[in-house]
């Protein structure tokens, strides 16, 4: 396994990502074989106890996918992993549900965010 050191976006090769991307967050590998891949193996965890300031809360109203909770909060699809990560979501699969409350990061603060899970990926 070669350990690139870099993110997708940062190796020409393959194709560039939407800033917004869950797989913007790990390093990019290479097996004997030449097969790029992500390990994804690493936990991210958003503590629970982060400062209000840092977010907002909304009430589900039907059951719906993680996707368009992003797209209706961050007018993205992209980000529904920031979602899961700031709820403690384990199964992405599964659809919110009616009456459930989230915390939704403020935009001004995914910037910083984003970039303090990279740093502590690459511990």
């Amino acid at each position: 396994m070669i350990d690139f050191g870099k993110y997708q976006n940062e190796l020409v090769k393959l194709g560039s990502l939407s800033p917004n991307r869950y797989e913007n967050i790990f390093k990019m590998y290479q097996n004997e074989d030449f097969i790029y891949f992500y390990n994804i193996l690493n936990s991210v965890i958003i503590p629970e106890e982060i400062d209000k300031s840092f977010y907002y809360t909304v009430v589900i109203n039907r059951k719906v996918p993680w996707t368009t909770i992003s797209y209706e909060q961050y007018a993205t699809m992209d980000l529904w992993w920031m979602i899961c990560l700031m709820n403690n979501i384990k199964n992405p699969i599964k659809y919110a549900e009616p009456g459930q409350e989230l915390k939704i990061l403020k935009q001004e603060y995914l910037p910083l965010i984003t970039e303090t899970i990279k740093k502590l990926i690459s511990l």
